[in-house]
């Protein structure tokens, strides 16, 4: 079918009661997961002395987890009850951010305890992001899932701009550590209002399940070598790529090269949070009435003005705060968009029982160039200066619609029959 001619993707008159729910939970996780990236380096500095060493160990420990640990988490959440993993990794998410507290209450808190638990959250988190993406399938369908992902993202949005306003203004009467406690009642509630059914899991194929590393093998082979999913992932490093870039320099850039306050730096930051708001929100009616090939080539190219405002924000009419803090809005909104339209790609061409490993595959490598790109981009422009790392951005999150225009997913609308012969 032509993409111009295929129908709307239709939105449920009526939402899965067990989605009604998750939505519900993940309103609680999003809290927490923001509080945690709030207050764990804050408690590092200013209660346990850490410098900068330190914090770079802290934040790289959930990234780290996903990498060293993601591909056989995958394998492990296909052979695991999903709602079950969730449920356990929500536990354990608020018992490690519950110690914290604990701790400092007993006088007794050193920086290894944060940093340990920092890496029990983010093996925690591997197992529920695997679960979470294998188990929304089966409940909204594959066809739904972008319009279930913009819901999620909206609720995540909703999160990431309260959260840190609420833990900033529990800081001016509470130590550090015990704000903290918020992050850990957080994940009590998310695991307590997960749905309470069982069948999350679909029946066994009728092959014999291969042996765990070869199924891992497997995933790989097929994130990798599938053109519509190798499409999907080689799209997704040059859009991470360019996130990372972006992040390496805007900082720097903003308050460094302009000259703008801390406080104007965080306020662009919220308008960020707002943009991605936004995109949640008209994702649905755009996935729609464009369809995912479409929408993930225009959010991809639409990245390229966004970027390309910021750096040239010093020669256009009008103050140059309000070209950043456009930048900043549409630039989140274009991202969001196109993360929503990749988001059912994967669960409709892979079978139930293989996808929280090909998952996991496809994340290895989308996170993987992360740190190589922070990393490139701040060397890069120690060298060259931030400029041609901003238009570097632009090029990169542009090139990023390259792989689907090449590929099947450019006139997919709603996708193939989900778990064809793709498989």
């Amino acid at each position: 079918m032509n993409p111009a001619e295929a129908p709307a993707l239709p939105i449920p008159r009526k939402t899965p009661a067990a989605f009604r729910r998750f939505l519900a939970s993940n309103a609680f996780e999003s809290i927490a997961d923001n509080s945690v990236r709030t207050l764990l380096p804050v408690i590092a500095v200013s209660a346990l002395g850490a410098g900068t060493a330190e914090i770079g160990v802290l934040n790289a420990l959930g990234l780290g987890a996903f990498l060293v640990f993601g591909l056989p988490i995958g394998g492990l959440v296909d052979r695991l009850p999903k709602l079950g993993v969730m449920r356990a990794a929500d536990l354990v998410r608020a018992v490690a951010v519950l110690a914290v507290p604990g701790l400092f209450l007993l006088d007794a808190l050193a920086l290894w305890q944060v940093l340990l638990a920092a890496a029990l959250l983010g093996i925690a988190d591997v197992f529920f992001t695997s679960a979470t993406g294998a188990w929304l399938p089966t409940v909204v369908g594959t066809e739904e899932l972008g319009i279930a992902y913009a819901r999620l993202q909206r609720v995540s949005t909703l999160a990431s701009v309260g959260s840190p306003a609420v833990a900033t203004t529990l800081l001016k009467v509470l130590a550090a550590p015990l704000v903290l406690a918020l992050a850990g009642i957080g994940y009590l509630f998310s695991a307590l209002l997960l749905p309470r059914f069982a069948g999350d899991d679909p029946a066994p194929d009728s092959d014999p399940r291969p042996r765990f590393w070869s199924s891992i093998a497997q995933g790989i082979s097929l994130a990798v070598h599938h053109p519509a999913l190798r499409a999907l992932l080689l799209s997704n490093i040059l859009l991470n790529a360019a996130v990372m870039l972006g992040n390496s320099v805007l900082a720097v850039y903003v308050i460094s090269s302009l000259g703008y306050s801390v406080a104007a730096f965080t306020m662009i930051g919220t308008l960020s949070a707002l943009g991605g708001l936004l995109a949640s929100i008209i994702a649905p009616r755009l996935l729609g009435r464009w369809g995912i090939g479409r929408l993930k080539i225009a959010a991809s190219l639409g990245c390229v003005p966004a970027v390309g405002v910021l750096a040239l924000a010093q020669h256009l009419p009008g103050p140059v705060l309000g070209w950043v803090a456009a930048q900043s809005l549409i630039w989140s909104c274009m991202l969001v968009l196109a993360t929503v339209a990749g988001a059912g790609v994967v669960p409709q061409l892979c079978a139930p029982s293989k996808l929280a490993t090909v998952m996991a595959a496809h994340r290895f490598f989308t996170l993987g160039v992360m740190p190589v790109a922070s990393l490139a981009g701040g060397l890069a422009a120690v060298h060259l200066g931030i400029t041609p790392i901003l238009w570097t951005w632009a090029a990169l999150a542009g090139l990023s619609a390259l792989p689907i225009l090449l590929s099947p997913l450019r006139s997919w609308h709603l996708g193939p029959e989900p778990h064809g012969t793709n498989t």
